[in-house]
């Protein structure tokens, strides 16, 4: 999935969590740029890394070709981690259009980056809260 489609559902969660909305790069390997920038990572899949500037300003490098299969591996690590809740009801249905799922894989990405969240779970539950603040779950 070509990401850059969704440039502007970026610029928009950028500015709603009082991030600059034009401090987006688009890149074909995450892992590749931070390489390059002197930055560790070593997910050669990742969709999303949040990086602080020199600035004080922070930047969401997004992977412009996100395919399938990440995305989809992502998403079940969210319903694994969600049965240590909640076996009844998996929040990861809730995410059944692209849009809803780039917009979470986005969120916690930048949730796992707030010193007070130390583990996937309570960034999916940040995410997820954040996503129902916005009106990602309205019918």
């Amino acid at each position: 999935m070509n990401t850059r489609k969704y440039h502007e559902l970026f610029r928009y969660l950028m500015g709603a969590c009082c991030l600059l909305p034009d401090e987006i790069l688009f890149v074909d390997n995450i892992a590749k740029w931070c390489e390059a920038n002197g930055i560790s990572e070593t997910d050669t899949e990742k969709p999303f890394k949040l990086i602080s500037r020199n600035s004080g300003n922070f930047m969401m490098i997004i992977k412009e070709d996100v395919s399938f299969t990440a995305m989809e591996e992502r998403i079940r690590g969210l319903s694994i981690r969600g049965q240590l809740n909640n076996v009844s009801l998996d929040r990861a249905d809730l995410l059944n259009t692209d849009k809803k799922k780039l917009a979470y894989l986005f969120l916690s990405e930048l949730a796992s980056k707030f010193p007070d969240i130390q583990d996937e779970r309570l960034a999916d539950n940040w995410a997820f809260d954040e996503m129902e603040r916005l009106g990602f779950f309205k019918s």
